[in-house]
């Protein structure tokens, strides 16, 4: 078994556990990762993402909050797409909802994309319908394969 020292050495790893879906290899790492250097935003992130592709979703939402206070600017939005996708699978649709509409980011279509999926979830079509709106003036092609989706 290879004992890693380094911060970027878990990255890597991870990274290619990640990238090769063995989530459970990645998940195991990423929680040593954390006992290790518990004070970077991305060893609590990675230990989200594996988490939440094991369906671990209580604690892709522990790690994913300590990830999201941890981050800034790009980054914060990245934490809360996945944060918000693990409330939501947790069953949790009040609260994936909030975390998402907090967030300034217009003009991007994978937020967009969930922002409607959440607004409809939370029984709120009005504000299901100008995501859709935001989503066609981003990229309609984009909009209208989303659309199909749910016809």
């Amino acid at each position: 078994m290879v004992i890693f020292t380094k911060r970027e050495s878990y990255e890597k790893q991870i990274a290619i556990y990640l990238g090769n879906r063995d989530y459970q290899k990645a998940y195991d790492l990423s929680r040593e990762f954390v006992e290790r250097f518990s004070a970077e935003m991305l060893a609590h992130f990675l230990l989200m993402k594996s988490a939440f592709w094991i369906k671990k979703f209580d604690e892709a939402i522990k790690e994913g909050r300590a990830a999201f206070n941890l981050s800034q600017g790009e980054d914060m939005l990245t934490c809360a797409v996945i944060l918000s996708s693990s409330y939501y699978l947790n069953g949790n649709q009040e609260e994936c909802y909030k975390l998402l509409s907090k967030m300034k980011a217009d003009g991007n279509p994978d937020v967009e994309k969930l922002m409607f999926i959440y607004a409809l979830a939370v029984k709120n079509e009005q504000e299901a319908m100008q995501h859709i709106d935001k989503l066609y003036k981003i990229n309609r092609r984009l909009a209208e394969e989303f659309i199909m989706k749910f016809l």
